[in-house]
This record gives structure tokens, C-alpha cells and sequence, in this order.
């Protein structure tokens, strides 16, 4: 059964876009320009946040980003202009899209779900397109993802769909990707999304297996992608997908790599301007700050700072088996 899964695992779920030839673009670039978020998702670390005495909300300060674009982005053959936080909520998105757009890297993506994809916003995605929006879409029912995703509307969001398909157009950018967290409640319903994502325009749907965070009490709501149950669904979907022209891919979180696929050329910037090397890195401890130095030093030190103790916890090794802890 596990070479069933092989056909459907990455160690990243990159989709259909630009093929990416310059090898001076090594980096892989997530970031945040923003650490507010309009939802609170019951699987997400930021429902910690409105109870946390110690949390600084800001946006990105533009000077801190046309830094970053500077120095960091003629490294990258990916950015993704959002990561853990809704990218909409930042006033100042348009202006950081428009950046991102005009700044040679090959493939930019977004990540939002779905619920601030107004008019304004549809236009903003359209003159400054990434090359893909990937949407957090985690049930084919409309109560499944209400439960999951803190009470969205997941017909309002594909209405939004609709409307950002039709004002498109005939352009190719951006292209729209399905982003599914697979849990428990919503394992069974993964063929049907599927179905879901062919009837809104939906090039591609990835599979992100469930990280429990301390907390949040979703350790049991962990699904192991090896296991028969999950895999003969998996199959199903990834079938189903074949047929309808959609790429399906399940990124391999919770199994153990020889390899670790995120510290050779991943980095994740925080709306602060804090670097770590990993997304799934305790964020208390950062090993720079482009607000304070360039970016040069602070990536050519950085495996001075990956110890046994920083990446104990990584849910690439052990999310199935246990919580883990990240400060936010």
C-alpha cells in the first residue's frame, strides 16, 4: 500500500506554475507581512494569541520589506508572500504584492483562506498576480469547514472563487490550489474535495498532514498518511483527481526523512523581521533580524544554531506521536 502513497508524496506541496532554471536562486522563502489573522482555527497556534499578554501585533514596516526584496528575494526561486497568517489583514498587501510581482522571482505564492477575498482584494490579485493562491479549504461540507476553520463559510469563499475566476479571465496568474490541513474529521471527505476544487477551477490540491501544538488537544485528531484507512482514501482522491486534470500531492509530514528537507534552503521571515530556518522552528528563537542586520551574515550562521535540542520536536519526525511545543 505505502507504494500507492508514493505516487502522491512530496516533501513540499509546490504546484503546477513556472519551471524554475537559475541556479543562483537557491532559497525557498516563506514569510509572514503580518501576524494577524481573522480567523481562529482549531488546529492553529494563533488561538493562543488573543490571550497572550506578551504578543506584539504589528504589520511588516515597508522599508523592513524592500529590504527583504533586496536581499533576499534575487535569492529566491519561491516566496510565499504569507505563511501562518491571513495576508489580507495587512492594509498594506497591495503594495507588497505589487513588489513581489515585479521582482524576477519565478514562481510567488499566496496563501489566505479565502474569507477577505473582496472586491478590492480580487482586483489587487489580479494586477499584482503570485503565480499561485493556495486556499485553506479543510471540508467538502460546509459544517465541516465551519468546525475546522474557526466558523468560515466555505460558500461565501467559493463564491469569492467564482468572482476572482471570472475577473481573471483568460490570464493564467494566478493559478488556484486547494491547501487541505488532513485530520481526522475531515479524512473521509477528501475525495469530495476534490470534486470540489475541479468544480471551482481549482488547478491543484495538496494534502498537509496535521501538526498537534501544545494546547489545542488535537493530538487524537492526527491521521497517519502511511496507514490503510488513510492511503485506501488517498488513493481514492488521487484517482479521482487524475481524472479531472488536478495535480494532487500530499506533502510527508510525520515521516521520517534521511534527509531534512526544510534547513538546506527554506527560510521563514516573520512581519518583525526575525529569520529561522525552518517553518516548524521554535520561534522564540529567532537567529537574526533583517530590522538589524543584513541578510548575508544571519544565513551564513545558521548551522551554528541547529542543535539536536532545536529540532527535537519537529513534526517531520514525530507529529503522530506527540504534541509540540512552539512559542508565538
Amino acid at each position: 500500500m505505502r507504494s500507492v502513497l508514493s505516487r502522491f508524496f512530496r516533501r513540499t506541496h509546490r504546484f503546477p506554475g513556472v519551471a524554475l532554471r537559475d541556479r543562483r536562486r537557491h532559497l525557498v522563502v516563506r514569510m509572514d507581512t503580518t501576524n494577524h489573522c481573522n480567523l481562529r482555527c482549531s488546529m492553529c497556534p494563533m488561538r493562543f494569541a488573543d490571550t497572550d499578554p506578551d504578543r506584539k501585533w504589528l504589520h511588516m514596516d515597508p522599508e523592513l520589506f524592500s529590504r527583504i526584496r533586496r536581499q533576499v528575494f534575487p535569492l529566491a526561486s519561491i516566496v510565499s508572500i504569507s505563511c501562518g497568517a491571513e495576508p489580507f489583514c495587512n492594509p498594506r498587501i497591495g503594495s507588497y504584492l505589487k513588489e513581489l510581482c515585479e521582482s524576477g522571482v519565478p514562481a510567488r505564492e499566496m496563501v489566505t483562506n479565502g474569507t477577505l477575498l473582496n472586491s478590492e482584494n480580487i482586483a489587487l490579485l489580479v494586477k499584482y498576480p503570485p503565480t499561485t493562491l493556495f486556499v485553506s479549504i479543510d471540508g467538502a461540507r460546509p459544517q465541516t469547514h465551519a468546525a475546522i476553520r474557526g466558523g468560515a463559510d466555505l460558500d461565501k469563499i467559493v463564491e469569492n472563487l467564482d468572482t476572482l475566476i471570472r475577473v481573471r479571465g483568460k490570464r493564467r496568474f494566478p493559478m488556484l490550489a486547494f491547501s487541505t490541513t488532513l485530520q481526522r474529521d475531515n479524512l473521509a471527505e477528501i475525495p469530495d474535495l476534490v470534486e470540489l476544487a475541479a468544480r471551482v477551477g481549482v488547478r491543484a490540491m495538496g494534502l498537509v498532514p496535521l501538526v498537534p501544538y501544545k494546547g489545542l488537544s488535537t493530538l487524537e485528531s492526527v491521521v497517519d498518511p502511511g496507514s490503510e484507512p488513510a492511503l485506501a482514501i488517498i488513493e481514492e482522491a488521487g484517482a479521482k483527481a487524475k481524472r479531472l486534470g488536478i495535480s494532487f500531492e500530499v506533502a510527508c509530514g510525520g515521516v521520517r526523512q534521511t534527509e531534512c528537507p526544510y534547513l538546506v534552503g527554506t527560510v521563514y521571515l516573520a512581519p518583525d523581521g526575525a529569520v529561522f530556518p525552518c517553518p516548524y522552528w521554535n520561534t522564540g528563537n529567532p537567529i537574526g533580524n533583517l530590522a538589524e542586520e543584513d541578510f548575508a551574515p544571519v544565513w551564513n550562521r545558521r548551522h551554528r544554531a541547529i542543535t539536536e535540542s532545536t529540532c527535537r520536536d519537529c513534526p517531520e519526525v514525530n507529529s503522530r506521536r506527540r504534541e509540540i511545543t512552539k512559542d508565538h
